[in-house]
């Protein structure tokens, strides 16, 4: 009678336990997919935007995950988007970077150096949007850091292939 007991609290404590992962793994998933709709925004509106002012054409694309911390003790996801766009050269590379940081502050994007020549760097809640201006092409990072998820979350978006951005006109 006595062990029988003894195995209640445990059973019990157990089943609490276990439930509380779903949870947790419930908010990490939503994390990363707050951060990808965050993302996916940014691609729809100040990318396209800063396309359209520099003609930009040819938008080629993906997305990626990798764990960030130790593959032995993940901390969660870094998301990565990559954009590459082929330049007309009709705007002067000083006039193409005025106009990005323009369109990246009237966004609400942060841009951190904007004197800088090389790249225009912006960050907006989770995310940061890199531009980088070359006189025949231009490239585009919208990446997340990193989301804090649980181990199994962490694992299974950086088991995903690398997926294609679609560009719509």
């Amino acid at each position: 009678m006595m062990r029988a007991l003894g195995t209640v609290p445990l059973t019990l404590l157990l089943a609490l336990g276990l439930g509380g992962c779903g949870g947790q793994d419930d908010d990490s998933r939503q994390a990363v997919e707050d951060a990808v709709r965050q993302a996916d925004e940014t691609i729809d509106g100040v990318v396209h935007q800063v396309a359209a002012a520099l003609r930009l054409d040819g938008a080629q694309g993906s997305r990626s995950f990798t764990i960030c911390g130790e593959s032995y003790a993940p901390r969660g996801v870094v998301m990565q988007n990559f954009l590459r766009f082929t330049s007309s050269g009709e705007l002067t590379q000083e006039n193409a970077f005025a106009a990005t940081v323009g369109l990246l502050r009237d966004d609400g994007w942060t841009v951190d150096d904007p004197a800088n020549r090389v790249s225009v760097v912006g960050t907006k809640g989770p995310l940061t949007l890199r531009v980088e201006i070359h006189p025949s092409l231009v490239q585009v990072g919208v990446t997340a850091s990193c989301i804090e998820t649980s181990d199994g979350i962490a694992e299974e978006y950086a088991d995903r292939p690398t997926t294609d951005l679609t560009w719509s006109s």
